[in-house]
């Protein structure tokens, strides 16, 4: 089993592996190949092992610089996304504080919960803005 995994290790060396841009890349495939079950439409089944090529097409890719360079691409443009996601996680796990977005900087700020409804100064930008905690 040893042996197996050294093998392994080293074919991998020098390749780019896996990032978040390839998770989305086989969520989406994965998606695909549950829908074909239930339409059965070979255009979905084609989309599904496309994606599923590309996803290990990236990993196994000793272009290093280009992967880095699509997923620095895919983390930007989805950035916004990203950040209200987590924004909406912190204020569901938090009982303690309530998590808000500075209008002006997009900088996330945290205030105290139940003190109605406060002036919040943004810390990075100065930006004043009203909410209720």
């Amino acid at each position: 089993m040893e042996k197996i995994k050294n093998n392994i290790i080293r074919f991998m060396r020098g390749r780019y592996g896996n990032d978040q841009f390839n998770n989305v890349i086989i969520i989406f495939s994965l998606f695909f190949a549950f829908l074909n079950i239930f339409i059965a439409n070979p255009i979905l089944a084609i989309v599904s092992y496309a994606l599923l090529f590309y996803a290990i097409y990236r990993m196994l890719s000793k272009d290093i610089w280009a992967r880095q360079k699509e997923n620095m691409v895919y983390l930007e443009n989805t950035k916004s996304i990203r950040m209200r996601i987590n924004l909406f996680k912190r204020n569901l796990t938090d009982k303690q504080y309530k998590y808000f977005i500075c209008p002006s900087c997009k900088q996330m700020v945290r205030v105290p919960r139940h003190k109605g409804k406060i002036e919040i100064s943004c810390p990075k930008c100065h930006q004043k803005f009203d909410r209720k905690s």
